[in-house]
């Protein structure tokens, strides 16, 4: 696949460790793709050579006008120089990659922890833009608030689309007034928040330690592991 310049147009630091980069096409030509899927991210040389690269989910929704990454900075090789980039600076986009994308199907739930949430929020941003009519739940598992991502985002996504229904559980902390759940997301969390889960599509992003916890689960509740797309690591 052939590589586009991108330039960063800006970075926030959103939660422990984690930033989030959107940058937008040096030459205009904005990468097209479906939510979900990822893009491998080059970090450059003065003369514009590969040095590292690394796929990324991506957050973004299709409609927006950059590409967005939620990029947990840890001390790899990849990161420890992605963490270096300014506002300005140009690496460069193949893609995009993956058959973990979404197709408007209208019964959705979607499962991830820590920074697995990235390609879950570019789905979210797609079904809220499109205002689809449906049933569509997101469970997020994080250690504690802090290291939360798209804490914010999470309400306007539901003001902007009521169909939509996200549900957080923290693992280490129980904060005071929290109203969310509390613990590992289990069989039991499930079924309190929907109906019929085996009517349902399920996408699952996180750590292999969940992941295999979930597809567990999701064969517990007689889900067809044809309906379920998984994407993990570690």
């Amino acid at each position: 696949m052939p590589i586009n310049r991108y330039r960063i147009i800006s970075i926030e630091k959103t939660a422990e460790d984690v930033k989030i980069f959107r940058m937008e096409p040096i030459d205009g030509r904005l990468l097209s793709y479906k939510p979900g899927q990822f893009a491998f991210i080059h970090l450059l040389d003065s003369e514009g050579r590969t040095t590292l690269k690394r796929p990324y989910s991506i957050a973004s929704a299709p409609h927006a006008p950059y590409l967005e990454f939620c990029i947990k900075i840890i001390n790899g090789a990849m990161t420890s120089q992605l963490e270096k980039l300014d506002q300005g600076a140009t690496v460069g986009i193949e893609g995009p990659a993956g058959h973990f994308f979404y197709g408007d199907q209208r019964n959705v739930g979607l499962v991830a922890s820590g920074t697995g949430v990235a390609p879950m929020i570019g789905i979210l941003r797609d079904i809220a833009e499109k205002k689809l009519e449906g049933n569509f739940i997101l469970f997020y598992s994080t250690k504690t608030l802090d290291s939360m991502v798209y804490q914010h985002e999470f309400e306007n996504i539901q003001k902007i689309n009521p169909n939509i229904k996200i549900v957080i559980t923290l693992t280490r902390e129980q904060p005071v007034g929290w109203k969310g759940e509390l613990g590992r997301i289990n069989q039991e969390m499930i079924t309190k928040h929907v109906i019929d889960p085996k009517n349902m599509d399920w996408w699952m992003c996180g750590q292999m330690e969940m992941i295999k916890a979930m597809k567990a689960i999701l064969v517990e509740l007689c889900i067809d592991l044809k309906r379920v797309k998984m994407e993990g690591w570690g």
